[in-house]
C-alpha cells in the first residue's frame, strides 16, 4: 500500500477505485493533479503527476489552511466556509469540503477556468461520498434538490 493512509479509508479496492475516479476527472477538469484528504491531514488518494511525497505535504498544508479559513469564518459569523482558492501566477490550488472530515485540492493552471474546476470538484465530491460513506458505515446526506440539478444544468453550460 502507498503511503499512511487514514483509518477512514482502509481497503485497497476502495482506494483504487477513488483513484481511479479522479484520474478519470483529471483528465475532464483540465487540473493538473487531485489530491484527496482528511481535515487531520493526511493524505488519501491522488491522481495527477504529483509525487507521494509531495501529496502528503500538500495534504498537511492544505488542512492547515482550510482549518484557519473555518477559524476566520466563525469570526465574519458563518460556520464554515466550504472552499478555499489560492491563486498564482501560474498555478493555482482549490480547496474544497466533501464531507466533515474530507477535503479535495485540485491544483490548476491558469488556462483552466475556475468554473470548471469549482463544476468538477463538485461532481467528484458527490461521486466519491457513497465510498467514503461506505467505509465508515455510515448514510451519506443526499444533496439538496437546487444542488443536483444545479449540477447537471452547470455541466451543459460549462463551455
Amino acid at each position: 500500500m502507498e503511503g499512511q493512509r487514514s483509518i477512514l479509508v482502509n481497503s485497497t479496492t476502495d482506494i483504487d477505485a477513488i483513484t481511479e475516479l479522479l484520474a478519470h476527472c483529471l483528465v475532464d477538469a483540465q487540473a493538473k493533479d487531485i489530491i484527496l484528504l482528511n481535515k487531520d491531514g493526511e493524505f488519501l488518494a491522488k491522481s495527477g503527476a504529483v509525487t507521494l511525497e509531495s501529496a502528503t505535504a500538500i495534504s498537511t498544508l492544505a488542512a492547515g489552511v482550510f482549518s484557519a479559513t473555518s477559524d476566520l469564518a466563525k469570526l465574519v459569523g458563518e460556520h464554515e466556509f466550504t472552499l478555499t482558492l489560492h491563486q498564482g501566477k501560474e498555478t493555482s490550488i482549490h480547496i474544497s469540503l466533501v464531507d466533515s472530515n474530507t477535503l479535495l485540492a485540485v491544483i490548476f493552471d491558469n488556462k483552466t477556468p475556475l468554473g470548471a474546476i469549482r463544476f468538477w470538484a463538485k461532481k467528484i465530491s458527490s461521486s466519491i461520498t457513497p465510498t467514503l460513506y461506505g467505509l465508515t458505515g455510515t448514510q451519506p446526506q443526499e444533496p439538496p434538490q437546487d444542488l443536483r440539478s444545479g449540477l447537471q444544468d452547470a455541466e451543459g453550460n460549462l463551455f
